[in-house]
C-alpha cells in the first residue's frame, strides 16, 4: 500500500457536507475486507511457523538459525552460556 503526502481528503474542503450514506457504507465494506484479508494473511504466516517435525528447519527456530551464519549461532551460545555459568557460580555462592 503507498500512502501519498499531497492526498487531498474531503473533509479538508470547506464546500464538504459529509459523507453520503452510500460512500459511509462502502468505506465500512471496504475496511471490513481488508480486517479480513489481513487477519486471513496473518493467520496464514502464523500456520506457517508451526513446525512439521522436530528436524524440520520450517519452525520458527529453524528459519531464526538458518537466518544466523555458525559464527553468529556459536557467539549466542557463549553469550548465553557465559551468562548460565555466572548465574550457577552466583547460586552456588548463597
Amino acid at each position: 500500500m503507498m500512502l501519498t503526502a499531497n492526498k487531498e481528503l474531503p473533509h479538508e474542503k470547506s464546500e464538504w457536507n459529509g459523507y453520503t450514506l452510500e460512500e459511509l457504507r462502502y468505506m465500512r465494506a471496504y475496511t471490513a475486507a481488508r480486517i479480513e484479508i489481513n487477519r486471513d494473511r496473518l493467520r496464514r504466516n502464523f500456520f506457517g511457523f508451526k513446525s512439521v517435525g522436530p528436524k524440520s528447519s520450517t519452525g520458527l527456530l529453524g528459519k531464526v538459525l538458518g537466518t544466523l551464519s555458525y559464527l553468529d549461532i556459536a557467539l549466542v551460545t557463549f553469550r548465553i552460556g557465559s551468562k548460565a555459568f555466572r548465574a550457577m557460580r552466583w547460586l552456588r555462592r548463597r
